[in-house]
């Protein structure tokens, strides 16, 4: 009898409210992999930092296809953004593909001609600027009051474990650090000096806005951020919007046939509806405008219900959106925090003024 090698699964790094983790997880059930094939895996410590020194998800760790073989060490590549993964899952599984256990259709979801790609890649990166970041526009407030609410809630209660969480990972490591037995190259950091540094920044980040949650930044600090809150909502939200509607094909941003630029709008998209209050039904869009001011135009509505009637939506949105509600909500129910600042490092208050790259 043959020997028989199981064939290594990839993990996806990701979190169930994490917004661009939901982008390649959309992709995995379009691109029609079996659930077999990989495992979603949550980080809690800074272990993670071996696998993506930049401590965002998601992360995609998959094996060399050539390492695969029976008596031979399976090496891995770690892919760290999420526009990486999603093309990667889009190569690694078509029609002809033969490395799968799956029986479900690969359509294609890149880009067939350079203008397509082009529309493409702008949509992608349109939804991905800082200005609209949903990790920062989940912890605007408008002005004291709301900011007082958040704060009894839980972003300001994520803002201070997440605080608790990184001082305790500093002061261990600080601690590794100082054993005798650690040394570096002379002009070179330790791992762990590197994890120190890590650290610290991430929580100088943190600091700044937990200050603001906490009443002890200064006014001028607080008003800079409630600017810095009510131009998200009332004029880079609407810009990007208004491009968005513009760029639209119809029903899909690329046309009938679903894209990579389609998995990436949806997630951002259901992202802003549950910060605005919205669920993920059909006039649930409509709580953007309240926010916003301004309506909700033809083309993005037809998107969004075309989005509501998908199987994905309803497998991989749909749960995403109960845990964007939990963020937004006052249960204060016990849970932990991932170890990463959500998704990707929060841009500093100051970045985010003037010139913050909106529409």
């Amino acid at each position: 009898m043959s020997q028989q090698r199981d064939f290594p699964k990839a993990v996806l790094y990701s979190w169930p409210s994490s917004v661009w983790s939901i982008v390649p997880q959309l992709c995995l059930y379009e691109k029609g992999y079996s659930e077999d094939e990989y495992i979603i895996k949550y980080n809690f410590n800074p272990s993670y930092l071996k696998i993506n020194i930049h401590g965002t998800i998601p992360t995609l760790v998959v094996p060399i296809l050539e390492t695969t073989g029976i008596d031979v060490d399976t090496k891995y590549r770690s892919l760290k953004d999420t526009v990486s993964i999603c093309d990667f899952l889009d190569q690694a599984r078509s029609a002809h593909s033969s490395n799968t256990s799956s029986n479900k259709p690969a359509p294609t979801l890149g880009s067939a001609t350079i203008d397509a790609k082009v529309t493409s890649d702008a949509i992608i990166d349109l939804i991905h600027l800082p200005a609209v970041d949903p990790n920062f526009i989940a912890i605007a407030a408008l002005n004291a009051q709301e900011l007082k609410e958040k704060a009894s809630q839980r972003p300001g209660k994520s803002l201070s474990a997440r605080r608790e969480a990184l001082q305790k990972y500093i002061t261990e490591a600080r601690e590794s650090v100082s054993q005798p037995s650690v040394t570096a190259k002379e002009g070179s950091l330790t791992y762990n000096q590197k994890i120190i540094q890590f650290l610290e920044e991430k929580l100088k980040v943190n600091e700044e806005v937990w200050e603001i949650y906490n009443g002890t930044a200064g006014q001028e600090k607080e008003e800079q951020f409630y600017q810095v809150s009510n131009k998200a909502w009332s004029e880079n939200l609407p810009g990007v919007l208004e491009k968005l509607e513009e760029m639209i094909e119809g029903p899909f941003t690329m046309g009938d046939q679903l894209s990579l630029a389609d998995l990436h709008a949806i997630s951002w998209l259901a992202r802003i509806i549950s910060i605005a209050g919205g669920k993920p039904v059909a006039d649930g869009i409509d709580a953007i405008s309240t926010k916003t001011g301004k309506p909700i135009e033809p083309k993005l509505k037809k998107f969004w219900e075309s989005w509501l009637e998908r199987e994905s939506f309803q497998k991989v949105l749909v749960p995403a959106c109960v845990a964007f509600a939990e963020m937004n909500s006052m249960n204060l129910k016990k849970r932990r925090e991932p170890f990463v600042l959500i998704d990707q490092l929060w841009f500093p208050i100051d970045q985010l003024l003037p010139n913050d790259g909106a529409p």
